[in-house]
């Protein structure tokens, strides 16, 4: 089992109580993965979100003659990454692999979902996480396209 304090980490459910986070628990698992297999693969349906306990990660998109490009490393304890399973259309926009071997909490998206449509203030507390997750990686991608395009 998840311990409780990890999951008070999670950026996703930093504003949650510790009654909303033992019903969380109870829909997480931490799953081992080894240096470059992939958790998920971009355009596949997303039925889990993710959050890396340890080792790093590299969350990819596929560009032009079927090779990946790195977007992002999540490289640090708590850090969510495969937020599409909590977004229509729930299917995952990039594909994760491991760049190390990693450690992971995966979280069962419909149940999840299922809390959420039980308790609507813990579903805006965790969407407003969600949505500042995936504001912050916009940025980054577009500056990450500035840089490439202009140097």
């Amino acid at each position: 089992m998840i311990a409780l304090d990890d999951l008070k980490k999670i950026e996703f459910f930093a504003d949650l109580t510790d009654e909303e986070l033992l019903s969380l628990q109870e829909i997480c698992r931490e799953e081992t993965h080894r240096a470059g297999e992939f958790i998920f693969i971009e355009d596949t349906p997303a039925e889990h979100l993710y959050v890396l306990k340890n080792g790093r990660i590299s969350v990819e998109i596929k560009v032009t003659g079927g090779t990946h490009m790195s977007v992002l490393t999540v490289s640090q304890f708590a850090e969510p990454f495969g937020w599409s399973a909590i977004v229509e259309p729930f299917r995952f926009t990039a594909s994760a692999r491991c760049v190390e071997d990693s450690t992971i909490i995966s979280v069962d998206s419909r149940r999840l979902m299922g809390l959420i449509r039980m308790d609507y203030r813990m579903g805006f507390l965790i969407m407003r996480r969600v949505a500042k997750v995936v504001s912050e990686r916009v940025k980054n991608t577009r500056l990450q396209l500035i840089h490439s395009f202009y140097g």
